[in-house]
C-alpha cells in the first residue's frame, strides 16, 4: 500500500523528512552527499543557509578565517578559539553540531553556553539550518524539540547551560562550549569538574570551546594559551575582526565612536584587556605585566620626565 505524502515527514512538515522516508536518487544526488560527509567546506559553502538580517535566506559566504577554523575542528580534538564579536563564531558551531549529525553514525553532540537563553539560540539556529538542507542530505527526524533533536541516524544534538551539574550522567562525542571566559571563576571549577568527564571515556570525542575575551583570570584563557604555547593538547585558534572582509581602520574608527571608548574596542575587537599579561623587557630585565599595569608604568615614567 502506498505511503500517505504526510507519513514522509516529521509532524507534516515538508522541511522535516521522517526516519523511512524513501527518495529516488540521481547521479547528482549521490555525488553530492559525498561530497558533504567528505569535506566539511564543501558541505558549508553549498548547503548550509542562513538568515541574513538585510538580505534574507542565503548561502553562507565562508570567509578565510572561518574556513580555517572549520579545517581546525575537523584535524583537532580540543580546539579553543579566541573569537572577536561579530566573527561568525556561533555559525561555525552550528555548521560542525550539524555536518557531525548528518554524517556521522551515532554521535552524542552537547552543546553548553553560559546562559539558557543562549544556549536556546544557538538550537534554534541549528534547527534553521537543518531545515533548510536538501531532504536528501539529512538523516529524517526521531524527535524534535526546542531543547534537543534525535535523527534516524542514531546521532542526536541537545543543549545544556554551564551549571556545576551540566552533562553529569550523560556521554557525548562533541561538546560544544560557548563564552567559557564569562562563566564565573567562583562556578567554573565545578562546571569542568562536571563536564569534562562526559568526554574522557573514548579517544576520540572533541571539545570545541569558542568566546570573547574576558581578562586572564578565567578557564578560557588558560587553555588558550596552554595551546598557543604548545603546552598541552588542547589547539589554539582566534578570530579576529580584520578578517573580516569591509573591515579596516575606518570601520575600526566609525565602531570606537559607537562602542564609546578604545578601550572597550580592543576588549570587544582585539582580543585585549586591560588585564591581559604582556612579557616584556625593561632596562635588561624581563618582566611581565598586564596593559593596565603597563600603562601605569609609562605615565609614571613620563610624569618624572
Amino acid at each position: 500500500m502506498p505511503k500517505k505524502q504526510e507519513d514522509k515527514y516529521y509532524l507534516g512538515n515538508k522541511s522535516l523528512p521522517a526516519a523511512n522516508m524513501e527518495f529516488e536518487w540521481t547521479p547528482k544526488m549521490v555525488r553530492e552527499l559525498k561530497k558533504a560527509k567528505q569535506n566539511i567546506l564543501y558541505f558549508a559553502e553549498n548547503f548550509f543557509f542562513i538568515v541574513n538580517l538585510d538580505k534574507g535566506k542565503m548561502k553562507i559566504p565562508l570567509y578565510a578565517s572561518q574556513k580555517r577554523v572549520l579545517r581546525s575542528l575537523r584535524d583537532n580534538r580540543f580546539v579553543a578559539c579566541l573569537a572577536s564579536r561579530q566573527t561568525g563564531k556561533t555559525t561555525m558551531m552550528t555548521i560542525y553540531a550539524l555536518w557531525i549529525a548528518c554524517f556521522q553514525e551515532d554521535q552524542r553532540i552537547l552543546v553548553v553556553a553560559n546562559k539558557e537563553q543562549t544556549a536556546i539560540n544557538i538550537f534554534s539556529r541549528i534547527r534553521t539550518a537543518y531545515e533548510m538542507l536538501p531532504n536528501y542530505l539529512k538523516p529524517g527526524v526521531i524527535e524534535y524539540g526546542k531543547t534537543s533533536m534525535k535523527l534516524a541516524n542514531g546521532s542526536s544534538i541537545g543543549i545544556s547551560t554551564t551549571s556545576s551539574d551540566a552533562g553529569r550522567g550523560d556521554s557525548c562525542n562533541v561538546l560544544i562550549l560557548d563564552e567559557l571566559a564569562f562563566i564565573p571563576n567562583n562556578l567554573v571549577d565545578s562546571f569542568w569538574k562536571s563536564v569534562y568527564p562526559i568526554i574522557s571515556s573514548s579517544k576520540k570525542s572533541k571539545i570545541f570551546i569558542a568566546s570573547t575575551p574576558n581578562g586572564t583570570d578565567n578557564l578560557f584563557y588558560k587553555l588558550y594559551m596552554d595551546g598557543q604555547n604548545k603546552k598541552s593538547n588542547w589547539y589554539a585558534e582566534k578570530m579576529m575582526w580584520y578578517e573580516i572582509p569591509g573591515r579596516d581602520e575606518k570601520w575600526k574608527q566609525e565602531t570606537i565612536q559607537s562602542i564609546g571608548s578604545e578601550e572597550a574596542f580592543r576588549q570587544e575587537f582585539d582580543c585585549v584587556s586591560q588585564n591581559t599579561a604582556l612579557d616584556l623587557n625593561i632596562n635588561n630585565e624581563e618582566i611581565s605585566m598586564t596593559i593596565a599595569e603597563l600603562e601605569k608604568y609609562l605615565e609614571e615614567k613620563d610624569g618624572t620626565k
